[in-house]
């Protein structure tokens, strides 16, 4: 057989698989159970009855996090249901870790005899695609019959379950990484409220306006240890201003990372942007804390970056270090909050900031301190850069695996592990 030869047999076998994929109408494969509120009276903290989840608002990247309870649910998904916002946002899904009461925004679905991970993978797929069924004068909303008509690619069962298997053996893989760097980041804030908050390695005080320090410990200003400048933001109806080069930071976007690294965001500016607005490029390792909307949030730049108005932008001196700053003005936070202030919204400024009083240790502590935290924060780092791969790998992979693109029906399930040992 010539090489062109086993090329056409191969693309007839390809095209031969695709046609065994049979197109459904989601009321034929799923069950649909819409979401009803119960009475605001039956809502409660303290644990009774099934966690209660309302909208998308609590949804996580996979899971919800869960918050209320309800004593009397009117509708309840079961564990393992695909839960989907039905009104805005419109098309987030996640899945439920337990049996729970379902609001008004709230739709679970539950697969017909097979599993609800690859319709929770499908519906990833089509989350952004809901506008063009979406409809209310209020609010944009998905009805049951736009649900009942979704239709969705439905190969065989075999090959459905190697589908949603792949897709979640990447998701595990950036949840396992993300549990890794949350116990680093506790282990980095231990060590630094060991020695420089309890002070457990010292034995002689003094006393200080702020009650005893360690005797070679400075009382200082914040201001005296690092500098500060704020954020801006271009004209965003100047489109030369925005797409460019230069990284720019958002306070929304550090209430969503996954730990205190960050290194990339979803907006650029342009050189020219920056020329003609306040915004400044921050140097790496640059402390960068949010000043209004959410304070007192604290996150350590690996790539050179501006901010908007939104943050204070903190440069250590000669005195401390990056990640021992970092980890002082986290400290530091429930004083940060108390001086936020403002008629709109709570913000601090650079001024009462910079007044803050510390203790600082002699610079050869930090110094120590910095070689050990400096080298658990890279682990951290190379752990966030392998998630943005494994994100990007499974973003790439979910629309060819659910058109049916890339076909798995000939790989093995035990061929398909990926490694989460660290």
């Amino acid at each position: 057989m010539t090489k062109k030869q086993r090329k056409l047999e191969g693309l007839e076998k390809k095209s031969q698989e695709r046609r065994e994929w049979q197109t459904k109408k989601l009321e034929e494969v799923a069950h649909i159970n819409l979401g009803q509120s119960p009475k605001g009276e039956y809502y409660n903290e303290e644990g009774d009855g099934p966690h209660f989840i309302q909208g998308s608002k609590n949804f996580g990247d996979k899971y919800p996090e869960l918050e209320r309870f309800c004593s009397e649910p009117k509708r309840e998904a079961d564990e393992g249901d695909v839960l989907i916002s039905v009104r805005a946002p419109v098309g987030p899904v996640n899945i439920a870790p337990e049996k729970l009461c379902i609001g008004r925004g709230v739709t679970a679905l539950t697969l017909n005899g097979g599993s609800n991970e690859y319709l929770f993978y499908f519906l990833k797929y089509f989350e952004n695609k809901w506008s063009q069924f979406a409809d209310g004068t209020t609010f944009n909303s998905i009805t049951k019959s736009d649900l009942q008509n979704l239709e969705l690619p439905y190969p065989p069962t075999n090959e459905r379950n190697k589908i949603a298997f792949i897709l979640r053996k990447l998701d595990e893989k950036i949840e396992n990484n993300n549990k890794i760097n949350e116990i680093l980041e506790e282990l980095v804030q231990t060590l630094f409220k060991s020695r420089f908050v309890d002070y457990e390695p010292y034995e002689q005080f003094k006393d200080a306006e702020i009650g005893e320090i360690p005797e070679d410990f400075e009382l200082l200003q914040i201001g005296d240890v690092c500098s500060t400048r704020g954020g801006g933001t271009p004209s965003t109806d100047n489109d030369e201003y925005w797409n460019g080069d230069n990284l720019w930071l958002t306070p929304k976007e550090v209430t969503s990372l996954d730990s205190k690294i960050v290194f990339d965001t979803e907006r650029k500016v342009s050189d020219e942007g920056l020329n003609n607005s306040s915004t400044a490029i921050m140097p790496e390792k640059s402390v960068l804390l949010t000043s209004r909307a959410t304070v007192g949030e604290v996150v350590v730049n690996r790539e050179p970056m501006g901010t908007n108005q939104g943050f204070i932008c903190i440069q250590p001196n000669d005195r401390v270090e990056p990640y021992y700053l970092a980890c002082l003005v986290e400290n530091k936070r429930p004083e940060i909050e108390n001086r936020a202030s403002g008629s709109t919204y709570d913000e601090i400024s650079q001024t009462s900031f910079n007044g803050i009083q510390v203790a600082i240790p002699p610079k050869e502590d930090i110094e120590e301190f910095e070689d050990k935290v400096e080298e658990i924060y890279e682990d951290i780092y190379t752990r966030e850069l392998e998630n943005r791969r494994l994100e990007e790998l499974r973003d790439t992979l979910l629309p060819k695996l659910m058109s049916g693109e890339i076909r798995v029906n000939d790989i093995e399930l035990d061929e398909l592990e990926v490694d989460s040992e660290v």
